[in-house]
């Protein structure tokens, strides 16, 4: 698939068109938006990804004439200061989704997958320069869990998968789906916590054309586009409780109601949620629906965290090395018995994604044929609790304190942040629009 990348910033704009042409897509960059529409007609795109810089009017301007296209250019409109009004916007005039940066390669490959899917009406096609979606393990916990996943795929029923951030829960979305009698369908994800809650109604169930100001057209939501196929709901418990009501219906009833809509339209779709928040607990704070949750809970799935399968560790660390042999030509094949000691001695607080950043850090930078101890780096989390000396202050200041502590930590990544502070994106981007409001930052 041809892509069409716009972003004023040449190093990020060099970053994304290495990560797209890695999995095999010819990419064309633009810095302006004139220059933009000249590429549209020389290049011939199938999608593109345009940057946000504070002026809507040229991405809007941009959007418009994608839309008028007798073939629609698909656009996704990515930004670093996301702002709730311009996502709005944005998807009123046609976008596609709305990113916040940075932008990881799983995210492109997902997304691209789903265009590619959604223009042959096929299943996504899947570079074969991507990772591949294996469940990798040696450890008798998880091959009980594949050998449940297995056994219940080739059935509708609604599978629950919990664990920690990094455990693999989306790897067990895959394998259920690649086993099921859908996996010629689509397989489509939706991130509940990354978007704002009144996109989140109209991308899972969809609208009708003038169901608001600036819905110009009709759009079908997920569960509509996902027909036959699998619709992987990703951190389900960050749902708001309205929304939950209306998802419970769909999966009671087999019928989605779009937004405007007058009659409900049947669907034949999986459902796989995953959460990495203790359900239990959402439910008895009345955080989460216990009816949802019994309809979603047909199988449960518990992912152990990476520090209770430590046996897996040799057999993950030879799979990323000889991976990033193959993306980057790195010359590291093995590990030493020190350096795998100095692994399992560590608690893996980000657990296999946390591994993969670890191993590729370590190949990149000490590119010699063993991985020896000194190699390693391990994610800089820093102890968050308030030190002795910190002034007495408000339990909503230390909050704030907290919170921008992880950010500054986590070099500004918002995902890891929440996963260190424990709470989900969404309520970390709702706290910073709060102090946005306060406008004075948290004295240090």
């Amino acid at each position: 698939m041809r892509i069409l990348l716009i972003d004023p910033d040449p190093k990020e704009a060099q970053v994304l068109q290495h990560i797209l042409e890695e999995l095999g897509h010819p990419c064309a960059t633009a810095s302006s938006y004139d220059e933009a529409w000249d590429l549209v007609q020389r290049f011939q795109p199938a999608a593109a990804l345009a940057a946000l810089d504070g002026d809507r009017a040229p991405v809007v301007h941009f959007l418009r004439k994608a839309q008028d296209q007798e073939d629609p250019l698909a656009v996704i409109v990515f930004t670093r200061s996301p702002k709730l009004e311009d996502a709005v916007e944005m998807m009123k005039h046609g976008a596609q989704d709305f990113w916040v940066q940075p932008i990881s390669r799983d995210r492109l490959e997902k997304a691209i997958g789903w265009l590619e899917g959604r223009d042959k009406d096929s299943v996504p096609v899947e570079s074969t320069s991507a990772p591949a979606k294996v469940i990798i393990t040696r450890n008798p916990a998880m091959i009980r869990l594949k050998a449940m996943a297995a056994k219940v795929a080739a059935s509708k029923a609604t599978v629950f998968i919990q664990g920690e951030s990094g455990t693999g829960k989306e790897l067990f979305a895959h394998y259920l789906h690649t086993r099921s009698r859908r996996a010629s369908a689509p397989f489509l994800a939706v991130n509940c916590a990354a978007l704002p809650e009144n996109l989140l109604e109209s991308e899972l169930f969809g609208y009708e054309k003038g169901a608001f100001t600036g819905a110009n057209r009709l759009r079908k939501g997920k569960f509509e586009l996902a027909d036959k196929g699998t619709l992987l709901l990703d951190e389900v418990t960050e749902i708001p409780l309205h929304l939950q009501a209306k998802l419970l219906r769909v999966l009671q009833e087999g019928e989605v109601d779009r937004l405007g809509g007058r009659l409900p339209i049947p669907v034949d779709v999986r459902v796989i949620a995953t959460t990495n928040v203790n359900v239990v607990e959402a439910v008895r704070d009345n955080r989460f629906r216990k009816d949802l949750y019994y309809r979603l809970n047909v199988i449960p799935l518990k992912i152990p965290p990476l520090r209770e399968r430590k046996d897996d560790l040799p057999l993950l660390v030879d799979y990323f090395l000889k991976r990033f042999e193959a993306i980057h030509g790195t010359r590291t094949r093995r590990i030493s018995r020190e350096a795998l000691s100095k692994m399992e001695a560590y608690p893996w607080p980000g657990n296999v994604r946390e591994l993969e950043n670890v191993v590729q850090r370590a190949v990149l930078l000490h590119d010699e044929e063993t991985l020896r101890p000194e190699h390693l780096d391990f994610d800089p989390v820093e102890d968050l609790t308030p030190s002795q000396d910190l002034p007495l202050m408000s339990i909503g200041e230390m909050e704030r304190h907290l919170i921008h502590k992880a950010l500054e930590t986590t070099e500004g990544n918002r995902t890891r942040a929440a996963e260190i502070l424990g709470i989900s994106v969404r309520t970390l981007r709702n706290k910073l629009n709060d102090y946005k409001q306060l406008a004075t930052p948290p004295t240090v």
